[in-house]
């Protein structure tokens, strides 16, 4: 049988301790790595359930399904410089010629529009999709609820569009009744 001393041999003795805690430490990785897995593959299941559940539920109540989990792009300028990156809604859907961006919440924390997190992303969806409103599901508790912001300085295209409309059928008006 082999003994060490390891005031004979302190490199081997050096080799063996750092042999060993790298050991520990790709095990330790490993297992960490198997576990986050688990858990991401558990949370993707259980969002896909829900998402399931409230597309059946947007079709039962007389919503059109516009996109579903599409991306799109959304340009920040900073300066010269443009940043792009996409951002993803669960649904984009239309009733009574109105768009709504459906969010769907699976988790504790996140479904509620008090979490900055939701808040925030939230608020992105409806400044890149101008939407009439946004339908949180917070599937925790089998609620849902209409978010609005109300921005004083925030103008949504339909009203831009509406303004050039009614001035061009005016000016034509005044044009047809003054050349008349």
């Amino acid at each position: 049988m082999l003994f060490l001393n390891i005031n004979q041999d302190l490199y081997l003795g050096i080799i063996i301790f750092l042999s060993g805690g790298i050991l520990s430490l790709i095990l330790y990785l490993k297992i960490r790595n198997l576990i986050n897995n688990r858990k991401a593959k558990k949370r993707s299941v259980t969002s896909k359930r829900a998402e399931k559940k409230v597309e059946r539920w947007l079709k039962r109540n007389g919503f059109q399904i516009l996109e579903k989990q599409q991306s799109r792009p959304l340009i920040i300028q900073t300066g010269k410089t443009h940043h792009r990156y996409l951002i993803r809604t669960d649904f984009l859907v239309k009733k009574r010629g109105r768009k709504y961006i459906v969010e769907v919440k699976s988790g504790k924390k996140n479904s509620y529009i008090t979490n900055r997190d939701t808040r925030r992303q939230l608020l992105e969806y409806f400044v890149a999709y101008q939407s009439y409103g946004i339908i949180l599901f917070d599937m925790e508790n089998k609620k849902f609820s209409e978010i609005k912001f109300s921005l004083p300085f925030f103008h949504s295209r339909w009203i831009e569009n509406s303004i050039f409309f009614l001035l061009g059928a005016l000016a034509l008006m005044l044009a047809i009744y003054f050349l008349g």
